[in-house]
């Protein structure tokens, strides 16, 4: 079984050749510390403690979140209905939840690797609250999955006993899929944890033996050539099952790449950001913007081969009306397909960079090397852009000016620091609606 990549470059450059080998020699924690089978059997024993007539309900936002959403779309469509995410805190969607989640039968699962994630905090607190309100001992509940040995979190389980798993200390947040932040909700969806991280090794493997037509090499080459007027990168999926991959790549490539300052310390303003598009429904959204608007867009397009039932259309069908008869004894994945191809032939003929990639089967062995080989491609768009892959101030600034408005101690001087570059909006004069056609 095989990753089919056909990138837009035939040959990968030197360059990339060199800082895949450095990357190699050194490599971040999500490659030292994917999990052996020590660590798969110590989440298996968690997943196997919790009931299985359980939901689940999964507390989280980025990549304590994205990650096992896209494994459960992709791995376990039909399971998804055991796994609720939390991932944001409007109070209406929060309300409603509890109208169709039974807390007696369900495990909730919050994960922070910080442990102090301000929204993970509070939608916790909440939570624990409603249980009590319900009878339910919050502690024979809750799973917690965050740092070892520090953080609120952790301190937290220690403290009421909570059963827990840990992220390791050297493994950012957007790149802890293949941690127990993504292993554990997809062993609870039924997904084979074991042949996921095996995908993620094969991929491995694979790269240290890459020529100049290994299609990574190919395509961070190819999108090296291209980055700076073309600083958007377009994940389209052509598979439902796969769109929201294109949710995880957007956080892990727009977070680790849009940054203020180079390792130098100097100010460039470098990034490149990912837009998510579904086919062949944006063709009727998007496809006009992306042919004939500005030429600023590198397009990635994921298909996948699956043992489907191929919906067919009767010719007698097709005879409804006479503008209709082309369809006659063809099927909707034919137009799938040649939507597909008629897709990337309209963008290549606009002279537009397209990269095509045709899993040969979505299941955890791709899946696993599919998310393996975009993490080190985000490091390696880092080096070129020479800004550090694994932090994320502007977020920060953000957390500070909320932290300061809710009162958390320590908090306050920067809050004002950042609001005081902030500026005022004035409102406009309301807008009236009336309620009826009075």
């Amino acid at each position: 079984m095989s990753i089919h990549w056909t990138p837009d470059r035939d040959q990968g450059s030197e360059s990339t050749l060199q800082a895949i080998s450095r990357f190699l020699s050194t490599p971040p924690g999500f490659v030292n510390f994917l999990p052996g089978d020590q660590e798969l059997a110590q989440i298996e024993d968690v997943a196997n403690s919790i009931p299985s007539d359980h939901e689940i309900l999964l507390l989280g936002i980025g990549g304590s979140a994205l990650g096992s959403l896209a494994l459960v779309d992709a791995l376990c469509p039909e399971a998804g209905h055991r796994l609720t995410v939390i991932d944001n805190i409007d109070p209406d969607s929060l309300s409603r939840l509890l109208e169709s989640v039974d807390l007696t039968a369900t495990t909730i699962l919050v994960i922070s690797k910080s442990g102090g994630t301000a929204e993970t905090s509070s939608q916790l607190l909440w939570i624990i609250e409603k249980l009590r309100q319900r009878g339910i001992d919050p502690d024979a509940s809750i799973v917690a999955i965050t740092d070892p040995e520090k953080g609120t979190l952790r301190s937290i389980a220690q403290q009421r006993g909570w059963r827990s798993l840990p992220v390791p200390p050297e493994v950012g947040g957007r790149f802890s899929v293949l941690t127990a932040v993504g292993l554990l909700p997809a062993a609870l969806t039924g997904i084979d944890i074991h042949a996921l991280v095996a995908g993620a090794r094969s991929a491995l493997s694979d790269l240290s033996s890459a020529t100049a037509d290994h299609a990574l090499v190919r395509w961070i080459s190819s999108w090296e050539e291209h980055h700076e007027l073309r600083t958007m990168v377009v994940h389209f999926a052509y598979r439902d099952r796969l769109v929201t991959l294109g949710d995880w790549f957007a956080q892990l490539w727009a977070e680790s790449l849009g940054k203020k300052h180079d390792l130098s310390g100097r100010e460039v303003y470098r990034g490149s950001t990912p837009l998510v598009a579904r086919g062949v429904t944006d063709q009727h959204s998007l496809v006009q913007l992306f042919v004939e608007g500005p030429d600023d867009k590198q397009f990635l397009f994921l298909d996948a081969h699956l043992n489907e039932s191929d919906l067919e259309i009767s010719k007698e069908t097709a005879q409804l009306h006479p503008d209709l008869e082309y369809l006659g004894n063809k099927s909707l994945g034919e137009l799938r397909r040649a939507e597909l191809e008629g897709t990337i032939a309209a963008l290549q003929s606009a002279g537009r960079p397209v990269s095509r990639v045709l899993l040969d089967t979505i299941d955890e062995s791709h899946i696993g090397a599919w998310m393996m080989l975009m993490e080190i491609a985000t490091v390696l768009a880092a080096e070129i852009l020479n800004v550090d892959p694994f932090d994320q101030p502007g977020v920060e600034g953000g957390k500070a000016v909320a932290f300061a408005r809710m009162g958390k101690p320590g908090w306050s001087e920067k809050g004002r620091r950042i609001e005081a570059g902030a500026q005022e909006l004035k409102p406009s004069p309301p807008i009236p609606v009336s309620k009826n056609n009075d």
